[in-house]
């Protein structure tokens, strides 16, 4: 199938190859890089406060997971819709789709402000965590709570960039937000005290913060630097989207359900799937790792938040580029360029895969003690972080066909692979770990196995196929629809 005379200049030729892969994925990959930097600035930061610091930022973070997969709602749908609508050449409905995810995306953090705020003392109990790491941990989500709007809006903003193609300027949006975020966390964690601080630029910034007056609010203060880092550039990022891309962010038309719940469709499996996966962590936590020590705990959130937080942004840079590719080649009804750019993700998530597993293994024992000068916690982040190595050749195989599936609209089996393999960790590492007596490193083992399995599973469903057909034959009918039905959406400006 060959796409359209009308769409062909959007897809510009020819869709699918290898330089139009990577072209579009290394901004991706240093824009979510950049995202998790959020969390590498608070580890690196709150180091001098202790390992209670550690260890709170470390679970918070599956917290945030959670609050995430309420967000995905907006996110996937939104990506998956408008690069359809840019891959069939409707910029009307493209720039719909992108007023609704928006919408979508600001009223649910405003839903979680509401319904997680008067219940967040009972879910930090629930993280099993010892007295000092609890109240660390209640006070920077209670902080980074007060900005869920902003939480909800900033990915669904990214999500419309990624769905045009356009991902330069998420990435430099993200360099500008963490940029902002290094500058003020030493200010609002320490005050004038950052000088103190052996860190880069830290002794001006404690002379900034002395200027003009500020006190330092620990760990709480971290939380602060990355809502006011992410509500300035997201206004910066809204602008841009209506005056350099001349997308129209306001109509006086009335929302429509129906946009709202094509966004939904596609969203829900992936944010049912990510709020198993902060689940199972938490789980993890409160039944396994908090038997096991605070040091596992502080060393599985250094692993996760700076190893992990560097490659997996990586596969996932490349998984939704391909994504939105196949989102505009289904767009096209170009099944040919679709199962082209599936097949250079595949390969370059395993070039990837391979490279990250040799870079955990002889990087490690360099890049743990910047974040730790604790012992047991730089001993436990060794264990985590040379065992979860052996894992990281799966982890793209798996993020490069859920991307796929979810970048054609077809992402009902992200609803079980994910949610079962994720759920299997808490009664196996129980086992592996308490039972078996195998310990912490029973733990990292069997989310290596289960790894394994998605992995498998992905490959199987999307090598199997039908899935592709579906998607076109979708999109078919729904430009059949678009063509008789009135048009119910003013008619867009010239600008």
């Amino acid at each position: 199938m060959k796409a359209s005379r009308t769409t062909s200049h959007l897809l510009a030729p020819p869709l699918g190859t290898s330089r139009e892969l990577v072209l579009l994925a290394w901004p991706v990959v240093i824009s979510y890089a950049l995202n998790n930097a959020y969390r590498i600035n608070d580890q690196y930061w709150i180091r001098a406060l202790g390992a209670d610091a550690q260890a709170a930022i470390g679970m918070t973070f599956f917290v945030q997971v959670l609050n995430f997969a309420l967000f995905f709602l907006a996110v996937g749908g939104t990506m998956s819709t408008v690069a359809r609508a840019v891959g069939g050449g409707n910029v009307e409905r493209r720039d719909s789709l992108a007023r609704h995810g928006l919408s979508l995306g600001l009223f649910l953090g405003f839903v979680l402000l509401a319904f997680e705020l008067p219940l967040l003392g009972h879910l930090v109990d629930l993280l099993g965590l010892e007295a000092g790491a609890r109240d660390a941990a209640y006070d920077y989500l209670y902080v980074i709570l007060l900005f869920s709007p902003v939480m909800g809006l900033f990915p669904a903003l990214d999500a419309v960039y990624l769905g045009r193609g356009e991902t330069r300027t998420p990435m430099t949006l993200q360099a500008v937000a963490v940029a902002l975020n290094y500058c003020l966390n030493p200010i609002l964690i320490f005050g004038a005290s950052a000088a103190e601080v052996d860190a880069p630029g830290a002794r001006w910034l404690g002379g900034v913060a002395a200027s003009l007056g500020i006190e330092g609010r620990g760990i709480a203060g971290a939380a602060l630097a990355t809502g006011i880092s992410r509500t300035l550039v997201i206004a910066l990022g809204l602008v841009l989207l209506r005056w350099r891309f001349h997308t129209r962010l306001f109509t006086f038309a009335r929302p429509r359900l129906g946009r709202v719940l094509e966004i939904a469709r596609v969203g829900a499996p992936v944010s049912f799937s990510i709020a198993v996966y902060g689940a199972v962590y938490l789980s993890l936590q409160a039944l396994v790792l908090s038997e096991l020590g605070g040091a596992v705990t502080a060393g599985l959130g250094i692993g996760f938040q700076v190893f992990e937080g560097l490659a997996f942004p990586t596969y996932l840079g490349f998984a939704v580029a391909g994504s939105s590719l196949i989102g505009r080649a289904v767009g096209a009804l170009d099944a040919e360029a679709a199962m082209r750019v599936l097949r250079q993700a595949r390969r370059a998530g395993r070039v990837l895969g391979v490279l990250f597993t040799l870079l955990f293994l002889v990087a490690s024992p360099f890049v743990i003690p910047l974040f730790t000068r604790d012992p047991a916690v730089h001993a436990e982040t060794w264990i985590y972080v040379a065992t979860l190595a052996f894992s990281q050749y799966w982890v793209p195989i798996e993020a490069v066909h859920e991307k796929a599936l979810m970048g054609a609209g077809e992402s009902r089996p992200v609803l079980w692979i994910s949610p079962i393999g994720n759920g299997l960790r808490v009664p196996l590492a129980w086992i592996a770990a308490i039972g078996l007596g195998f310990g912490a490193l029973g733990v990292w083992w069997v989310i290596n196995l289960t790894t394994l399995w998605k992995a498998w599973m992905y490959w199987r469903l999307v090598h199997r196929g039908g899935w592709l057909e579906r998607a076109i034959a979708r999109e078919r009918i729904e430009r059949q629809a678009i063509q008789v039905a009135p048009r119910l959406d003013p008619a867009p400006s010239r600008s």
